[in-house]
């Protein structure tokens, strides 16, 4: 009995998943569906490792990373892109919950929302 009371007595210390915000993953996944929908040319593209990095302010990232497009034609350039994105909306498993913010490619800003709303 004393065993299950330190148990649940350290689950109540630990962070909840939900309050530690979605996982690296996530928020990749939805950064790379956020800027195929604003670059056409993306929807063919293959993606590479990427990289988040948390902003300040909460449910704020830029997800860094390498993108391959061009298989179709076979002139596949390697470009690097930084894409921020944010989560709007307490459900981040919902896509209507994430909004493409700003968005670079191999160093040219070629979306930028402007201040948030």
């Amino acid at each position: 009995m004393r065993r299950l009371r330190f148990t649940w007595l350290f689950c109540l210390l630990l962070p909840s998943p939900a309050a530690a915000g979605p996982s690296d993953y996530l928020v990749v996944t939805r950064a790379h569906y956020l800027m195929i929908q604003r670059l056409d040319y993306l929807a063919n593209a293959s993606f590479g490792p990427a990289v988040v990095h948390e902003q300040p302010g909460g449910r704020y990232w830029a997800v860094v990373g390498e993108v391959v497009s061009g298989a179709l034609t076979g002139n596949m350039p390697r470009q690097v892109y930084v894409a921020a994105v944010r989560q709007v909306c307490d459900d981040a498993q919902d896509l209507a919950c994430w909004r493409l913010e700003k968005l670079a490619v191999d160093g040219e800003i070629v979306f930028d929302r402007g201040e948030p709303s």
